[in-house]
């Protein structure tokens, strides 16, 4: 069962009414128990009343209804249940493995599909030593220690000729090869989704092109294999919800996968009839409306409980129903008949669950989890140290164990001497300032003559004076304000911009008299 985690303040103050929050995908158990149910009633409509030829109108109005317009009359609207819980698979397990990579994978799959698988493969044989004779497919029921171990490990489905103790396992193998191929292109899934799944998609189309070319238990396999284009479609719509690919990528891969899974039909690898495109197509539909529509489900306990004994059901059911019907017919009706088989079936299928199927699960949960890295242990204070008692006559010197540094005494530097205010320019007599400081150009600068060697006069040389301070920093240059063109004429001044290029002259271009125009103040 689900365990709910416990409220926090935030959701105790909200009102009662608002609705719980989901923990499960509710679209998935509504398939999942509703497709254990289809399979159920399929394997005692066909393989039973139908093929025994037994009385049940209401047998007889439901097929009419259901499996007849769908061309499934061979097998039943339970058709449908197996590729969709193909599609679930693809969906789901793909990012449980990405999640807890290919060693913990294993384990965990291992543990959840084989221990039922076991108690079932079990129970089968002990009903055939008492001669209770479970369901068979028409194949050879051999039972001696290598047909056990091969019944119980799937592996009879690759083996010619095939021994079948669990009629109902042939979908488990597909579903183990899936989780095979998928711990194999693991690490292309995690760098590149896209080039996995294209790895996957050839995989297949080269498994099923060669099925006749390495004996018979090649065909076999390749006649698994041909169902593995269902899980890649599960897996290519979780890829593109997750936006791990994009649409288009997801839409070419999608038709790649339903290309293949039709060319199994056309090469007839291992199809029984010509439902089975059919029935995908259908699954498809169901599986995209659901998902569609998860937002607006709700989660209930009757669909959390039938989808988590969906597998025991799809396990059991055809087991303990022929066994018990074989029992109870003719001398039982057949409607009191069923009311008996299917509480019985229901019965065993709790008992598996909770005894079998939740304990592994509660295993391969714990063997496959990831150990948390211990926490830090808490620091522990340290005793506060006393000082030592000192005795007459005795000095007490305190010796630090850290490291002693030594810190070499920094000498004060000078203050550095007192800026002086660079000179502010003087003004000139037409009221222009003089740029950067350069004295005006009319006022004559002092300059001195330095004295030649005969005593004669020569030209002015500047020199330097040496009481000027090199020490003191250059005058600030001051921004100059923007030079503003003279204002127009009143008449022109607000007039819009009417000056044609083409109409100007070279005397346009030459500098006019300064008093052509008003001195506007600055």
């Amino acid at each position: 069962m689900i365990t709910l985690a416990e409220p926090d303040s935030a959701a105790l103050a909200e009102p009662s009414s608002a609705p719980p929050k989901k923990t499960r995908i509710v679209f998935i158990d509504i398939g999942r128990g509703l497709g254990a149910l289809l399979v159920f009633y399929s394997h005692i409509a066909h393989p039973w009343i139908i093929a025994k030829n037994d009385k049940a109108p209401y047998v007889d109005f439901i097929e009419a209804l259901t499996s007849d317009p769908m061309h499934m009359s061979k097998q039943g609207i339970g058709q449908i249940a197996v590729p969709f819980f193909f599609l679930v698979s693809g969906f789901v397990v793909t990012p449980i493995a990405l999640r807890q990579g290919t060693g913990r994978f294993a384990l965990n799959r291992f543990i959840r599909v084989y221990a039922p698988m076991l108690f079932v493969v079990a129970l089968t044989v002990f009903l055939l030593l008492v001669n209770l004779h479970p369901p068979s497919t028409g194949q050879a029921q051999t039972l001696n220690p290598l047909t056990v171990l091969t019944n119980t490990t799937l592996a009879n489905y690759l083996i010619f000729p095939q021994v079948v103790l669990v009629p109902v396992a042939w979908t488990m193998i597909v579903e183990v090869i899936f989780y095979l191929l998928l711990m194999a292109v693991l690490p292309l899934l995690r760098r590149w989704v896209w080039l996995g799944i294209a790895v996957e998609l050839t995989f297949i189309f080269v498994v099923m092109m060669s099925r006749s070319q390495f004996g018979p238990s090649w065909s076999l396999f390749a006649v698994n294999v041909s169902y593995l284009p269902a899980m890649l479609i599960g897996q290519i719509v979780w890829a593109t919800t997750k936006k791990q690919i994009p649409l288009w990528t997801g839409a070419l891969y999608g038709g790649c996968a339903w290309s293949l899974y039709v060319l199994a039909d056309v090469i007839d690898v291992g199809r029984v009839d010509s439902s089975y495109n059919l029935a995908l197509a259908f699954a498809v539909a169901c599986f995209l409306m659901g998902m569609f529509a998860e937002d607006r489900l709700k989660q209930r306990k009757i669909w959390t409980m039938l989808s988590e004994r969906s597998y025991s059901i799809y396990l059991l059911h055809m087991l303990v129903t022929f066994v018990l019907l074989q029992l109870l017919r003719p001398a039982v009706p057949l409607p009191i008949a069923l009311l008996i088989v299917i509480p019985a079936v229901f019965g065993v299928v709790e008992l598996s669950y909770r005894f079998v199927e939740r304990p592994s699960h509660s295993l391969a949960r714990r063997l496959s989890h990831r150990p948390k890295p211990p926490p830090p242990a808490p620091e522990t204070p340290e005793p506060p140290v006393e000082p030592p008692v000192e005795t007459p006559g005795e000095k007490t010197q305190l010796v630090d164990d850290s490291e002693v540094t030594l810190e070499i005494p920094r000498i004060p530097a000078e203050p550095a001497p007192p800026r002086r205010p660079a000179p502010r320019p003087r003004p000139v007599p037409n009221g222009r300032m003089p740029r950067n400081g350069a004295p005006p150009p009319n006022e004559a600068q002092p300059r001195t003559m330095a004295p030649r060697a005969n005593g004669g006069a020569h030209r002015a040389r500047p020199v330097a004076e040496s009481g000027v301070d090199r020490t003191a920093e250059p005058p600030v240059r001051r921004p100059m304000p923007p030079r503003r063109r003279p204002s127009a004429p009143p008449e022109l001044r607000y007039q819009p911009d009417q000056e044609n290029q083409g109409q100007r002259g070279d005397q346009d271009d030459l500098p006019r008299h300064r008093d052509s125009f008003r001195h506007t103040p600055r």
